[in-house]
């Protein structure tokens, strides 16, 4: 029976890898997220000690390591991100001793994996990264990518639109085989989400559009548009390892900035980060780029063979105006 479950595994594994290889990297301007390749790297880094760890779960007695593997695929068919939440946190309490005794018999160091896993990544990537218990790790940085251009003394506006009023919202993406995902937009909020379970690749993306057009809702000329943003930013990402293992990513993204948050659990248990965020940005922009002042958001997991990766991206409280000059 254990030769039959060892030959089904590595069937699909290996079939995990030829799916994963079939998806091209994402070239986002500004945001520079894991790629197939460093998937790849990091996957040979650990694999001997994932083989090692995965026989000890195997030979479990205690029973916690079944219950573990339950308690995933009741996280993986929630669809409520809420109760994602507070089961993936049950989740990482409840079996934290078990995990950290599985861990201790294996005799990991810890320090020598860290060091060849940030190598994967450009070092001012992978100096950011993250390492929590089990070389669960997490990335979290923000970009700078507008310019802010303020007249000194501008004078009154010709004409002022609340944008929440006529923005339009969309949500695009695909999801694989055990993966999901999906989003809300109106006036004035942005949320976009995703999920893997098994051998499953899922990329959603948001956009909330100014829906303004030059001449049409505003006339073309040469005066500036002042844009005015406040809203409330909300990342998570959880990542939790079983009979394989997965990530994963989100970001969300404005004319002036880029929020990007990844969570990934590359041998065992799991791992949970939340980011939250006032934003604020004022600026201007000729007319000819109405279309760059844009929400844009992004939640994307990969799941090798059997895992729970789930994350979203949520732009709400949007007070957005924009002015002639």
């Amino acid at each position: 029976m254990k030769k039959q479950f060892l030959i089904i595994f590595k069937t699909m594994f290996i079939t995990c890898l030829a799916i994963l290889m079939m998806y091209p990297v994402r070239a986002q301007k500004g945001i520079q997220g894991i790629t197939q390749d460093q998937l790849r790297q990091i996957n040979e880094i650990v694999k001997p000690l994932k083989d090692l760890i995965d026989k000890q779960l195997n030979e479990d007695k205690t029973g916690n390591y079944k219950a573990y593997l339950e308690d995933l695929k009741k996280l993986n068919s929630l669809e409520n991100a809420k109760d994602r939440s507070a089961l993936s946190n049950k989740i990482l309490e409840k079996y934290s001793d078990f995990f950290k005794s599985i861990w201790g018999e294996a005799r990991v160091d810890e320090r020598a994996y860290q060091a060849r896993i940030r190598k994967v990544f450009p070092d001012a990537t992978g100096n950011l990264i993250q390492f929590e218990s089990f070389l669960n790790f997490s990335i979290n940085y923000s970009l700078f990518t507008g310019t802010t251009v303020r007249s000194p003394e501008a004078p009154a506006p010709n004409k002022c639109l609340d944008v929440c009023a006529i923005a339009a919202g969309e949500i695009t993406g695909t999801a694989g085989l055990i993966s999901g995902g999906g989003g809300a937009y109106g006036n004035c909020y942005l949320r976009t989400n995703s999920w893997g379970a098994a051998v499953a690749k899922s990329e959603l993306y948001g956009y909330l559009r100014n829906n303004i057009t030059i001449p049409g809702t505003l006339p073309s000329d040469n005066r500036k548009l002042h844009v005015k943003k406040t809203y409330q930013l909300r990342q998570e990402a959880t990542s939790f390892a079983a009979i394989g293992f997965g990530y994963s990513e989100t970001w969300g993204r404005t004319y002036q900035s880029s929020e990007y948050l990844l969570a990934m659990s590359p041998v065992v248990y799991g791992i949970t980060k939340i980011s939250f965020k006032s934003m604020t940005e004022d600026y201007l922009l000729q007319k000819k780029d109405v279309a760059k002042s844009i929400f844009r958001t992004y939640a994307g997991t990969f799941a090798f063979v059997f895992s729970a990766n789930w994350c979203y991206t949520d732009c709400g409280s949007i007070s957005w105006s924009i002015c002639e000059e």
